[in-house]
C-alpha cells in the first residue's frame, strides 16, 4: 500500500508545513529546481536597478562596472550556493538551521533581522514593479500596488510547491524575453558608446565608486544567503552537495549579473543620449530603449517583482515563526504583505536614496551571521538535524564572534539613508568614503568562530543524515 503523503509534490494544495522539520517521505524533487527557482528570481528589476546604479549615481567607465558587477556576483553567488547546500541535509528552513550554531534563543537576533530584511526586499520590490505598472497601464501607482501585493501574498500563501512551479515558468518566460531584449540592446551599443563617465559623485572618487559598486551588487546577491534553504529543505537528504550549490550558484550569479549588466548598459544609453537624463526614471529607460517592445518589457517588471517577491513574503512569514511566534504560516504572510504595503506606499518619494542605503545595510548582519553557519557546516562538519531541535538556548562562541566580527567592522563602515549618515574613521581618512566592513565583519567573524571550537578529531566518524532519516519515525 502506497505511503500517504500529507503535501508531497502537490501544487494546488496550500503547503501544510510551516518551520519544522520536513519528513523523508514528504520529500521530493530534483536540484534542478533551484536553478530555475535562483534564475527567475533574479531576472529582476531589483538587480536592473544595481546596474543603472553604476552609470546613473556612480558615473562609472561602463568596462569597469561590469568588471565589479561580474566578480561581485560570482563572490555572491557562491556563498548563496553554499548556503542553499544545507537545505536537503536539515530538512528546516534556513533560521531554524541558525539554531545550530547560535542557540534557540541566540537565533531569535539574526530571525528577526532577516524578517525585517525580507520586508525590506519585498518593498524595494513592490515600489518598482508598481511603477512599472503604473507606466504599463497608467491606472494610478497606488492601484498598481494594490494588485501587486495581493497576487504576492495570494502565491506566499499557497507556499513552497506552487512558488516551485510559478519560478519554472517565470524562469522560461523571463528568460526568453530577455534573450530577445538584450539582442536589442546589443544593436544600440554604437549609442551606448557615446556615454562618457563623468566624476562619481557618490564617494568623490573612482576606487571608492567601485567598491561601493562592488557591495551594492554583492549584498544584492548574498542577501538571498539567510532564504536559502528554504527552497531546499524538501530534497531528499541523499541529494549531492555539489548538485544543490552549482544549480543555485549558476541560477542566481548567471540572472543577477545579467540583468544588473543590461541595466549598466541601458543607463549608459540613457546618459549618453538624452539631455536630462537624471529625471529618467529606472522604468522609463527601459521603455525608450526597447522601443517597440517597451511595453512588453515593463509587463516582464511586474512578472520579475512577482517572481522575487513570492521568495520574500514565503520566507518573511517562516522568519517570523523563528522568533517563536504563535501563529499559523498564513496569518505570518498576511501579516507580512501589511507591512510590506505600508513600506510600499511611503518610501516612493524617496526610492534611489532607500535603495542604496538599503542594499549596503544588509551586508553588515549577513557576512557574518554566513560565516558561522558555513564554518559550522564545511569545517566542523555539524550535519546533524537532531541537533537543530536539541540545541541549547545560547551558543555564547557563535555569539561572541558574531558581535566582536560587527564591531570589527565599525571604523570600515560608510553608510547613508537621507538625513542619516555614519562613515567610520578608517573609512573615512584612509578609503575615500568606501566601505569594506562587510567584508572585515566576515573575516573577524571566521577566524574568531574557528578558533573558539574543538577542531575535528581526524577520522571521527561522521553522521549519516541518511541512516538517521530512515529511522526518522513521520
Amino acid at each position: 500500500m502506497a505511503e500517504q503523503l500529507e503535501y508531497g509534490n502537490r501544487t494546488m494544495q496550500i503547503e501544510p508545513f510551516g518551520i519544522e522539520h520536513i519528513p523523508q517521505k514528504e520529500r521530493h524533487g530534483t536540484p534542478r529546481r533551484l536553478f530555475t527557482l535562483w534564475f527567475a528570481s533574479n531576472v529582476t528589476i531589483g538587480s536592473y536597478v544595481v546596474g543603472y546604479l553604476a552609470v546613473s549615481v556612480f558615473g562609472l567607465p561602463l568596462a569597469y562596472a561590469l568588471i565589479a558587477l561580474l566578480v561581485a556576483n560570482v563572490v555572491a553567488g557562491i556563498l548563496l550556493g553554499l548556503a542553499s547546500s544545507l537545505g536537503p541535509v536539515f530538512g528546516y528552513p534556513q533560521m531554524v538551521i541558525t539554531r545550530l550554531s547560535f542557540g534557540r534563543r541566540g537565533g531569535y537576533l539574526p530571525a528577526a533581522l532577516q524578517w525585517m530584511s525580507s520586508i525590506g526586499w519585498f518593498t524595494v520590490n513592490a515600489v518598482l514593479g508598481s511603477f512599472a505598472l503604473n507606466e504599463l497601464t497608467g491606472i494610478g501607482y497606488i492601484p498598481s500596488a494594490a494588485i501587486l501585493l495581493a497576487a504576492m501574498i495570494l502565491i506566499g500563501l499557497y507556499g513552497h510547491n506552487f512558488i516551485h512551479q510559478f519560478e519554472k515558468l517565470m524562469a522560461v518566460v523571463l528568460g526568453a524575453f530577455f534573450l530577445i531584449a538584450t539582442a536589442v540592446i546589443i544593436y544600440h551599443m554604437p549609442l551606448i558608446d557615446h556615454y562618457s563617465p563623468s566624476t562619481p559623485v557618490t564617494a568623490g572618487g573612482f576606487v571608492p565608486s567601485m567598491i561601493l559598486l562592488a557591495g551594492s551588487a554583492l549584498s544584492y546577491l548574498m542577501s538571498w544567503g539567510p532564504y536559502a534553504s528554504d527552497y531546499s529543505r524538501y530534497l531528499r537528504d541523499n541529494t549531492p552537495i555539489r548538485k544543490s550549490f552549482l544549480n543555485t550558484f549558476l541560477g542566481g550569479t548567471i540572472a543577477s549579473f545579467w540583468f544588473e549588466a543590461i541595466g549598466a548598459l541601458v543607463a549608459a544609453y540613457v546618459y549618453g543620449n538624452l539631455s536630462g537624463a537624471a529625471s529618467v526614471s529606472v522604468t522609463r529607460s527601459i521603455y525608450i530603449v526597447l522601443g517597440f517592445l517597451g511595453s512588453a518589457g515593463l509587463g516582464a517588471i511586474v512578472l520579475g517583482t512577482l517572481s522575487a517577491n513570492a521568495l520574500n513574503i514565503y520566507t518573511s512569514a517562516l522568519s517570523l515563526l523563528v522568533l517563536d511566534i504563535r501563529v499559523k504560516r498564513w496569518v505570518a504572510v498576511v501579516a507580512a504583505g501589511i507591512v510590506g504595503a505600508v513600506l510600499t506606499l511611503a518610501v516612493a518619494g524617496t526610492f534611489v536614496s532607500f535603495y542604496e542605503g538599503f542594499l549596503l545595510l544588509l551586508d553588515y548582519w549577513v557576512t557574518p551571521w554566513l560565516a558561522i553557519i558555513l564554518i559550522d557546516f564545511f569545517v566542523f562538519r555539524k550535519r546533524d538535524f537532531r541537533q537543530v531541535a536539541g540545541a541549547p538556548a545560547f551558543r555564547p562562541s557563535a555569539l561572541l564572534s558574531y558581535f566582536v566580527g560587527l564591531g570589527a567592522s565599525i571604523p570600515f563602515i560608510s553608510w547613508s539613508y537621507s538625513t542619516l549618515q555614519y562613515t567610520g574613521i578608517i573609512s573615512s581618512r584612509y578609503l575615500g568614503g568606501a566601505d569594506i566592513s562587510y567584508y572585515i565583519a566576515l573575516v573577524v567573524t571566521s577566524v574568531l568562530y574557528i578558533t573558539f571550537q574543538k577542531w575535528p578529531v581526524s577520522g571521527r566518524k561522521l553522521h549519516s543524515p541518511g541512516k538517521d532519516a530512515a529511522a526518522e519515525k513521520n
